[in-house]
C-alpha cells in the first residue's frame, strides 16, 4: 500500500482547505491536502489530495471527476 497523490483542478476560487478535505474524505484516509494560492490567499483553481492507499484515490477519482461543485466542474486525476 502506497501513499497517492490527486491533481484537483477547476476549484472555485474561494473554497477552502477544509471545503476540500470534507469532499474527499469519504473515500478514504486523507493525509495531506494542499490548496494552491496566490500571494492574497485565494485559490488559484487547483488543489492537491494525497491518500493514504491508492483504491481510496482511484474511489475518489472516479466519483468526483466531472463532478459540477460550487457551480465549477472538477477536474481530478493522478497527480505527476
Amino acid at each position: 500500500m502506497s501513499m497517492v497523490t490527486l491533481y484537483i483542478g477547476g476549484l472555485d476560487p474561494h473554497v477552502s482547505e477544509g471545503q476540500l478535505l470534507g469532499l474527499f474524505a469519504d473515500f478514504g484516509v486523507v493525509t495531506q491536502t494542499r490548496l494552491v494560492t496566490d500571494d492574497d490567499g485565494v485559490c488559484r483553481g487547483f488543489a492537491y489530495v494525497t491518500f493514504e492507499d491508492d483504491l481510496s484515490a482511484a474511489k475518489a477519482r472516479v466519483a468526483l471527476n466531472g463532478k459540477q461543485i460550487q457551480g465549477q466542474t472538477l477536474r481530478v486525476a493522478l497527480a505527476t
